[in-house]
């Protein structure tokens, strides 16, 4: 068959919600070319090597599986990060944290002092505080996760993308104790902590992301509970912290948030659908 003849025979077979867009990926990735390529050779035939390499990557996503996972990488703020099943695919969704965090350190830094660390929780492909690294000079650069798998790939990706982080191995906030508690530096904690519910969790979509990266309790806030407790039980008082959440939980989050830092400023951040996405508590 030709590339003419591949995308929409195919397309009209995959399940997807995009399935000319996976398709053409699929195709590009196939015969190492650029979607560009597709259309200027429209012609073009599949060897049979080819052509069975295409047909095994078009029944790994017709099974569901995540088109980030067949190519090993997901782009997010403008970079490629590694990915596999180990950690949880990047969403661009999350960009708007790291929009956040640096338009808030460039709003600030003339108020914060010479030292400042950005420590990341739950950091799984390190995505975030990679990108905050690339984007942010002057500070020092802090991810915490407790899946050792994930924090393998973590370090891969500050390695390609040439940046200096500090990865922990711990729960939440334990590993990072004396780095925000360090009366000599400001810090700013970000986190894109699981949150999804028991019931978003049956979602067939996300069966083959680690589930330890999604699964948030009954109501979606087991582990922001957590948080906040370890913010109490350590006397944490960061600079400010961001917090990407699920759209019904910014009043239940607010709450947690008030009876651990009682004098710190509450926000709430829509993103491109106008759904509550992103809390920032700050002083």
């Amino acid at each position: 068959m030709t590339i003419r003849q591949i995308i929409p025979t195919y397309s009209a077979k995959l399940k997807s919600s995009s399935p000319v867009l996976d398709i053409e990926i699929l195709l590009a990735k196939t015969l190492n070319k650029n979607k560009e390529y597709l259309y200027t050779y429209p012609d073009k035939k599949l060897t049979a090597k080819k052509s069975a390499t295409f047909k095994k990557l078009f029944n790994r996503r017709n099974n569901g599986e995540p088109v980030a996972y067949i190519l090993g990488y997901q782009e997010f703020f403008n970079l490629n990060f590694k990915v596999d099943p180990r950690v949880l695919i990047p969403r661009p969704e999350t960009e708007i944290l790291v929009e956040e965090v640096i338009k808030y350190y460039k709003s600030k830094i003339q108020d914060l002092k010479s030292k400042i660390c950005i420590a990341d929780i739950g950091a799984g492909s390190g995505a975030i505080i990679i990108a905050l690294a690339k984007n942010i000079k002057k500070a020092e650069f802090w991810g915490a996760e407790i899946s050792k798998k994930a924090l393998q790939i973590a370090k891969q990706n500050a390695k390609l993308h040439q940046v200096k982080i500090k990865f922990l191995k711990g729960n939440l906030l334990d590993p990072l104790q004396s780095v925000i508690c360090d009366p000599q530096s400001d810090s700013i904690i970000t986190a894109n902590l699981p949150y999804l519910t028991s019931q978003e969790l049956k979602n067939p979509n996300l069966k083959y992301e680690p589930q330890i990266a999604l699964k948030g309790g009954a109501d979606g806030l087991k582990l922001f509970q957590t948080f906040f407790n370890q913010i109490q039980k350590f006397k944490l008082q960061p600079q400010s912290i961001f917090l990407e959440i699920g759209h019904k939980q910014a009043a239940a989050i607010k709450k947690l948030a008030r009876h651990a830092l009682p004098n710190y400023k509450f926000k709430v951040v829509k993103d491109l659908c106008g759904f509550d996405r992103l809390v920032i508590i700050s002083k």
